[in-house]
């Protein structure tokens, strides 16, 4: 999660404490540029690789919005919860339909806290259930991500992560973006998070947490931006998601 920089340096002018030839010169500086490049080169597989693990389907599929049903009738039919995979237009239920949002009878959290609020997403596994026909269906979580503020997320959602690039020149490719539920995926010049409306040490945490392997979670969209390197596109939030604590044991 690191970036190291070096600065290699060669003093080939002062002949008067080292005796080297002009061919002696001239392998110095290609084994030296050998280095150089073999670093370079392993530093952006290693960005590359990283980015293709993201990208994998097991790392960004079922991913889903809930809110509690406050409906008045008899339990299991109400009481439960209406889920929404995110960025799908129609989510598949337990009983195969498509619908524009699912009813499930239960929420399993299993390990998982379960959030104070409806704001959080939430990633698990929608089997049939909830009634002896087994046709309400039942979410189990297998991960919780809580929302950094109040603010109502818009956009779509991704999954990003710190790539650790730092370039000379803007815009440069320093995030790696999945868009959940999905497989698509590229590298963008940078993550806005300010329009999330999160206090500060939220914000540093998630700066912090798109460093490591899971990254952080984002609902927005994308702006153009422009410089010396050309052009590219950066996501700015209009919410984020942090990865609740640990699970209990």
């Amino acid at each position: 999660g690191k970036v190291h920089f070096y600065r290699i340096s060669m003093d080939l002018h002062d002949d008067s404490e080292y005796d080297v030839s002009p061919l002696k010169r001239l392998d110095i500086i290609r084994r030296a540029e050998m280095k150089f490049f073999t670093f370079v080169g392993a530093f952006f597989l290693t960005a590359v690789f990283g980015s293709l693990a993201l990208s994998q389907p097991a790392s960004t599929s079922t991913f889903y919005t809930f809110r509690r049903d406050v409906r008045r009738c008899a339990a299991p039919r109400c009481g439960g919860y209406f889920i929404k995979a995110v960025n799908q237009s129609r989510t598949r239920c337990a009983d195969n339909r498509y619908q524009s949002e699912c009813y499930v009878a239960n929420i399993e959290w299993g390990a998982q806290a379960q959030p104070e609020n409806d704001r959080a997403l939430l990633r698990g596994t929608l089997r049939p259930g909830g009634n002896r026909w087994g046709r309400l269906g039942v979410l189990r979580v297998s991960e919780v991500w809580e929302a950094a503020s109040a603010n109502q997320p818009t956009g779509r959602f991704f999954r990003v992560r710190d790539l650790g690039i730092r370039c000379i020149a803007a815009p440069c490719p320093t995030h790696h973006e999945v868009r959940l539920n999905s497989t698509t995926n590229r590298n963008v010049a940078g993550v806005d998070l300010a329009g999330a409306g999160a206090p500060d040490n939220t914000l540093s945490e998630a700066n912090a947490a798109m460093t490591a392997p899971a990254g952080i979670l984002v609902s927005g969209s994308h702006v153009p931006v422009t410089g010396p390197a050309g052009r590219s596109q950066m996501l700015k939030a209009t919410q984020f998601y942090l990865r609740a604590g640990k699970p209990r044991q």
